[in-house]
């Protein structure tokens, strides 16, 4: 495996965890760990990178639309097996993709100026 396909699974497994630790419904300050973990453990924890998969997340396929009445309709038997809505997976994604940009972003308050001397 090359170094850049490496780096493609580090930037879509730090993108598909953050989405899926925001279905949890995980707490933000332990999710931001686990992806700072997460990303540490691999070898990859900067600004470019943690960018790359808030970026990942927009192309990741979207759940089928469905109309008001079908979502009232399958909300019991969504609730009664476990299944998320779509409007909790958009959120999820919305979610998971602010907790990576949040990220990237304290690395670049991290980071010195290149401009300072």
């Amino acid at each position: 495996m090359s170094d850049d396909e490496r780096l493609q699974v580090l930037i879509d497994g730090l993108a598909a965890t953050a989405v899926t630790l925001a279905e949890r419904d995980e707490r933000e300050t332990t999710a931001l760990a686990y992806l700072r973990d997460l990303s540490d453990q691999a070898g990859g924890r900067t600004v470019a990178i943690f960018r790359a998969a808030a970026a990942a997340i927009t192309q990741m396929p979207l759940p089928p639309l469905e109309s008001a009445e079908e979502t009232e309709r399958s909300r019991p038997m969504r609730e009664m097996l476990g299944i998320q809505s779509v409007e909790d997976q958009l959120t999820a994604a919305l979610r998971g993709r602010a907790w990576l940009v949040r990220l990237a972003e304290e690395l670049d308050g991290d980071q010195p100026d290149p401009a300072e001397p």
